[in-house]
């Protein structure tokens, strides 16, 4: 399970409104019916970061957060609950918004940020 976060040099940043929309274009390669779940990269802030789970809700795992070189005391306090899938409680740290972008669109988002394993290092909500 490995974290793998590879930092650019950002540009000038474009702030858009408009939805992230993935395409029958993007789905050239998926066979039908599938359960695929949906791993992409991703700009976020000024690191390229890869393993981004696209699902509900915007998560930023501790390891992530500290391979990006982000700093602890910029992030602000939550009172949010999260459970596991094992309905276990997971603590967060705080929320940080950061700039996310794709090829065409950036757009700020939400991150809460959490300390516990996972086998992606972001889970990037859908809506």
């Amino acid at each position: 399970m490995g974290h793998s976060v590879n930092h650019l040099m950002s540009g000038e940043s474009h702030t858009s409104t408009a939805p992230i929309i993935f395409t029958q274009q993007d789905l050239t390669t998926v066979h039908h019916p599938h359960d695929d779940p949906l791993v992409i990269k991703l700009q976020i802030g000024s690191a390229l970061v890869g393993r981004v789970l696209v699902d509900s809700g915007s998560i930023l795992f501790l390891s992530t957060f500290e391979n990006m070189g982000l700093d602890r005391s910029a992030l602000r306090p939550t009172c949010q609950p999260l459970f596991a899938f094992d309905s276990t409680r997971v603590y967060l740290l705080g929320v940080m918004t950061l700039n996310v972008c794709t090829a065409e669109r950036c757009l700020d988002v939400d991150f809460v940020v959490i300390d516990c394993q996972s086998s992606f290092n972001v889970i990037m909500g859908k809506g």
